[in-house]
C-alpha cells in the first residue's frame, strides 16, 4: 500500500515538464562561492598524539582484525560513490544514470558545487589517512590519494540524503540509513577514522541546507521527481 501511494504521488508529478537533455554545467547555481564556510561547521581533528587519536588508531587495528568478507564487500559497494548507490537499494536497480539522465546531471552538478568547502577542509587540516599513519593497516578499498579529514564520501552521502529526503520524503529514514552505511563502509574499509566520517556528515548536511535555499535547485528537484516518477511507473507497469 505504501509503495502504491508513493507511485500515485509521483504520477501526479509527471505534469511538471522536463527540461532539455543538455548536461548541467558545474556552476554556482545551487551554492554560492562562499555559501558554506567549513571553519564554522567543523572543529580541528584530534592531534595524532592525543588520547582521542590514539583511541581511533587502536580501533582501526581492531576493526581490521575482525573485518568480515561481508563488511569488505560493503566497503567495496560504496567505494565508487554516486547518488544511485543510495537510491538503488531503496527504490530498485532501475535507478541508474542511464535510466535517469537528468537526475544524474543534476546530482553531478550538486556534487561539483559542493567540492570547494569539502576540499578546502581537507587541505586545511591535512590529516593522514589511517593506513599512512599506521602502515600495518591494510584497507579493503583502494587507497585514496587525498587527505582524511573530513571524509568526502561521508559528506557526499549526507548531502544526497538530505536532498533525496526532499525529493522522496516518505523514504527520509531510508536515505539517512544509506548515508550511515556509507560512513560505516569508510571506517570498516580502513579509509577513514570515525571522526573523519562524523565531520563529513556535518559538512555535507550543512551544504545541503544551504543548497536547498536555492530556487535553482528547487526547480531542478522537480525535474528529478518527474523523471523518477516516470521510471518507477515504467517498472510497475
Amino acid at each position: 500500500m505504501k509503495k502504491l501511494s508513493f507511485l500515485l504521488l509521483l504520477a501526479g508529478l509527471l505534469s511538471w515538464p522536463l527540461q532539455g537533455e543538455t548536461p548541467v554545467r558545474a556552476t554556482h547555481d545551487f551554492l554560492a562561492v562562499e555559501g558554506v564556510d567549513y571553519r564554522t561547521v567543523l572543529t580541528t581533528p584530534p592531534a595524532p598524539d592525543s588520547i582521542a587519536a590514539r583511541g581511533e588508531q587502536q580501533l582501526m587495528r581492531h576493526l581490521q582484525a575482525d573485518r568480515t568478507p561481508a563488511q569488505a564487500a560493503l566497503a567495496k559497494y560504496y567505494e565508487k560513490l554516486d547518488v544511485f548507490k543510495l537510491m538503488a537499494p531503496v527504490l530498485g536497480d532501475g535507478c541508474t544514470a542511464q535510466n535517469l539522465p537528468r537526475t544524474a546531471a543534476i546530482f553531478a552538478q550538486i556534487r561539483a558545487e559542493a567540492r570547494p568547502p569539502i576540499e578546502g577542509a581537507k587541505l586545511a587540516w591535512n590529516r593522514l589517512r589511517p593506513y599512512l599513519f599506521d602502515p600495518s593497516l591494510q584497507p579493503a578499498v583502494e587507497r585514496p590519494e587525498n587527505t582524511s579529514y573530513p571524509s568526502g564520501h561521508s559528506a557526499d552521502s549526507a548531502l544526497y540524503a538530505v536532498i533525496l529526503a526532499v525529493v522522496v520524503p516518505e523514504h527520509a529514514a531510508d536515505w539517512q540509513e544509506q548515508a550511515r552505511l556509507v560512513r560505516w563502509s569508510r571506517i570498516i574499509g580502513g579509509a577513514h577514522y570515525p571522526s573523519d566520517t562524523v565531520a563529513g556528515q556535518l559538512l555535507g548536511e550543512a551544504i545541503a541546507r544551504e543548497m536547498l535555499k536555492s530556487p535553482a535547485l528547487q526547480a531542478a528537484l522537480l525535474e528529478v521527481r518527474a523523471e523518477l516518477a516516470a521510471q518507477l511507473l515504467k517498472k510497475a507497469a
